[in-house]
């Protein structure tokens, strides 16, 4: 942490930046829960943007309270509030692969029973041993 960065001078600054953050991770949040991904990418750029930018004008990660100078501390709370928010997007999104890697997984497993069940080990079609899969019978080998 410099001197010029907890310049009283640059609060204004600092806190419409921290602004824009806590605005830029609300849609971030609102995209990833409606699965719109397609500006997410964009999003991703302009938080990039946004933190460079605070990281030349706020004290950083490493200033504790007790260091920092009382006309930061709104900002500081303002911080706090976006690393929130980061986290739930962050928290939001590993459940979001959870879920596509538990359903690709499902779907191997569905395909390889189905492969051994109607091809022989020459690549042919063997309907004699075939089962039939339903609703009721689908996992049970799996």
């Amino acid at each position: 942490m410099t001197a010029t960065a907890l310049s009283s001078s640059n609060i204004p600054l600092a806190e419409t930046l921290v602004g824009q953050l806590h605005g830029l991770l609300e849609s971030e949040f609102e995209h990833l829960k409606g699965g719109r991904t397609d500006d997410l990418d964009e999003l991703q750029n302009r938080k990039l943007v946004l933190l460079e930018q605070l990281a030349q004008v706020a004290p950083g990660q490493g200033a504790t309270e007790v260091d920092l100078p009382s006309e930061w501390r709104p900002f500081a709370e303002k911080a706090k509030a976006c690393r929130l928010l980061h986290q739930r997007n962050e928290t939001l999104v590993s459940r979001k692969l959870d879920a596509v890697r538990g359903a690709l997984a499902a779907l191997q497993v569905s395909a390889e029973g189905l492969i051994d069940e109607t091809y022989d080990r020459k690549g042919k079609l063997s309907w004699g041993g075939a089962r039939r899969r339903t609703p009721q019978n689908a996992y049970q080998d799996v």
